[in-house]
């Protein structure tokens, strides 16, 4: 019994090999093909560098700060971006907005249509100066003697105390201005950074001038504002233009103008100012009187 068994299992054995050699002979094996790993990235071509150009130098007013790397400049009344380094930055801390700035950059090419403006220095221009020794209308300006910085009394809300001022130039004149304010000396302009619409127009005039033409001129001026009133010697004689020649005014809901003659230093000004109804206003005139009346000649 035993060995009938055995003959069996041989049997179904050998029958169960020459099927597989059958089926292996009539199917050809794959061949092994290489192992491709899918979860390596290929690197990327480097991106090629923008082409910078060579450096140039411009003079303009600084806008303010678009971003924390970007700064705008109006350079010849054209709004400018250019962008800052962290290292840079630290040269702009002791400018603030509507400065003068002269500075230089570099344009780097990013592709055919698009150039980036980088910054690579910047520095404050006094204020009313152009390199030292140029004023208004591009004309020759003495380089005063007065010093540099120095303080002028004002009375600001019934207090009065003194305040940090510096010199600025024009053609002819040099006066002090407090540091909310910013002169330009090629307009001849006095005006508060935080809104140039609080503005003194400064207007030197000649030694033949007639006052009641100047008279006939400030009502032609001032009407277009308000009602013309012009102030009497007695109702200025407390004041810091009580020595003004003719001092005329209007106004309306939005704003107070003026115009004033006074002489100072030997030569005689008519100042032209806009004060707006704001906040601004209570502090501006004070500093324009202690500034207007810190002019002096400059041949």
């Amino acid at each position: 019994m035993r060995k009938g068994k055995t003959l069996k299992v041989s049997t179904t054995l050998l029958v169960l090999l020459m099927g597989f050699s059958l089926v292996a002979c009539g199917n050809s094996a794959p061949a092994l093909q290489p192992t491709v790993d899918n979860t390596k990235e290929t690197a990327p071509a480097p991106e090629p560098q923008p082409e910078a150009k060579d450096v140039i130098e411009a003079e303009g007013i600084l806008t303010g700060w678009a971003d924390p790397h970007t700064i705008e400049i109006r350079v010849d009344g054209e709004a400018m971006s250019f962008q800052v380094s962290e290292d840079l930055q630290k040269s702009l801390d002791d400018i603030d907005d509507e400065d003068s700035v002269r500075f230089k950059y570099v344009e780097k090419i990013l592709d055919a249509s698009t150039k980036q403006l980088v910054l690579t220095e910047i520095t404050k221009i006094a204020s009313g100066a152009d390199d030292g020794n140029t004023g208004a209308g591009g004309g020759n300006t003495a380089i005063s003697d007065r010093p540099t910085t120095s303080e002028l009394e004002v009375t600001v809300e019934g207090i009065t105390e003194k305040r940090p001022v510096t010199l600025a130039q024009a053609k002819g004149y040099s006066l002090y201005i407090f540091d909310p304010m910013a002169f330009d000396a090629e307009d001849h302009e006095l005006t508060m950074k935080i809104d140039p619409a609080y503005k003194v127009e400064i207007e030197k005039l000649s030694s033949d001038f007639k006052r009641d033409e100047l008279r006939m001129d400030a009502k032609e001026e001032l009407s277009q504002t308000g009602e013309v009133k012009e102030l009497t010697s007695e109702q200025l004689s407390n004041g810091p233009m009580k020595e003004a020649k003719l001092f005329m005014m209007s106004q309306n809901d939005k704003k107070t103008q003026y115009f004033i003659v006074k002489e100072l230093d030997g030569t005689d000004f008519i100042f032209h100012i806009d004060a707006p109804v704001g906040e601004p206003s209570e502090g501006f005139l004070p500093m324009v009187y202690a500034s207007v009346n810190s002019i002096m000649n400059e041949s």
